[in-house]
């Protein structure tokens, strides 16, 4: 998960309706499409979205809905919202009219997780919408196809129990990635640390690597006509031929202890150069690998520049942006890092952790005290042009834009009531 975890381990812790090519999307998605986590390609960066050009004292509420235990934030495809939570015993997952929220359908689901470290009960692994249908992870790693039109199930699997993996310190909280005509996951078992399972059916295509699972959610690359996926597991990077799962490289990341990787991959390019980009706490630090997407060469690494305990950053024009710090020891800081080199431009301190989003020029933080800011992507200097609260408890679930909306959600907590808020932050553009 990337998704989020952050009471970690000592805490208890646009007018267009141009088509947009999508890692994992298949077809051509509608305008506004947010269908899987960190955004249509897995790197944070918003598509042909445009920001407030003014902003009010208090943003726009257009919608809000009651959301039980987790930290799984929404899905967006063809103006539908995917929320999957625990309001009770059982899962439930939900979907609602992205510019209503009135609900369209929903469906109850079997649950099986006691609660982990931190005691939340709920999913934490983000949906996965594709091709018509919806993929959804719960904490205790029963994986669940559903059809997008009426929720109705598919097929499902016990990914702890079929593959003999462990559940981590908060259960089960990778999201997984569709491939071609695979659906790959972060299992964890022996020989079975990512599980490829035919989208359609369910059934095996392949497993390999032998490592447990992470918290991080994988991404995809693509070398000539090879479709490579991308996993930080529990200690390594590795890059696999989704098609087969044949291991296309690997390397070290991460330590063993009490610790967690839970930032995903950030795959750029500068120039010609294509590069991987790695994060963690726990005095892992961060690490830049140089890749020909059949080798990986690290460039440079270090637990000074940046230091993330499971939010991703985003990179704008050489520079990477987000927060590091940990959210348990209250020590986040936004921070500008010149990526190829991991010398930091700046650092500013007393911003909690949290989700960054980049939109043309700007960065949207979500942070997880429930505040949200708007930041210059500018490595010369901090400057916050504007910030608000959403929620006034903890928020660790990864938001969602679409077509000039932010859909944030908070926490439930020992209460049982949180609660996803649709807010104006963009220009709304009318594609019907």
């Amino acid at each position: 998960m990337n998704t989020v975890f952050a009471s970690l381990v000592r805490s208890r812790f646009v007018v267009c309706t141009m088509a947009i090519v999508l890692s994992g999307i298949a077809g051509e998605p509608l305008f506004g499409d947010w269908p899987q986590i960190n955004g249509p390609n897995r790197n944070g960066v918003a598509v042909n979205e445009t920001l407030l050009m003014q902003w009010p004292k208090q943003l726009n509420e257009i919608w809000s809905h009651p959301v039980g235990g987790g930290y799984s934030g929404p899905a967006i495809a063809k103006d539908r919202v995917i929320l999957f939570h625990r309001p009770a015993k059982s899962y439930l997952v939900e979907c609602l009219d992205a510019a209503t929220g009135k609900l369209i359908w929903n469906k109850s689901l079997p649950a099986e997780f006691a609660g982990g470290m931190d005691g939340d009960k709920g999913p934490k692994a983000v949906p996965l919408i594709h091709d018509d249908h919806v993929y959804v992870i719960g904490a205790d790693g029963l994986l669940f196809c559903l059809k997008f039109d009426d929720g109705e199930p598919v097929w499902q699997k016990n990914l702890l129990k079929d593959y003999d993996a462990q559940p981590g310190y908060f259960g089960v909280g990778s999201s997984p990635i569709a491939i071609g005509e695979n659906l790959i996951c972060n299992v964890g078992g022996k020989d079975a640390g990512i599980v490829a399972f035919d989208l359609k059916t369910g059934k095996e295509t392949w497993k390999a690597f032998d490592d447990r699972a992470s918290y991080s959610s994988p991404i995809e690359l693509v070398k000539n006509d090879q479709k490579i996926a991308v996993f930080f597991t529990r200690v390594n990077l590795v890059g696999l031929d989704a098609t087969s799962g044949e291991v296309i490289f690997e390397s070290p990341f991460g330590k063993k202890g009490p610790t967690v990787n839970g930032a995903m991959p950030v795959y750029f390019t500068i120039g010609d150069a294509k590069y991987l980009f790695g994060t963690a706490a726990y005095r892992v630090g961060a690490k830049l690998w140089k890749t020909d997407g059949a080798s990986v060469e690290s460039v440079w690494a270090n637990d000074t520049s940046y230091s993330s305990q499971f939010s991703t950053p985003v990179i704008f024009k050489g520079s990477l942006f987000g927060t590091s710090g940990r959210h348990d020891f209250k020590n986040g800081a936004f921070t500008c890092v010149d990526v190829l080199t991991g010398k930091p431009h700046w650092s500013q301190a007393g911003i909690t952790v949290g989700h960054s989003l980049l939109v043309d020029d700007k960065v949207l933080l979500f942070d997880t005290d429930g505040g949200l800011h708007v930041i210059e992507a500018d490595k010369s200097k901090f400057r916050r042009v504007f910030q608000t609260q959403l929620f006034d408890s903890t928020s660790f679930a990864m938001p969602a834009l679409s077509n000039g909306l932010l859909y944030a959600r908070s926490n439930a907590g020992r209460s049982g009531n949180g609660e996803l808020v649709c807010v104006q932050v963009g220009k709304r553009v009318d594609v019907k």
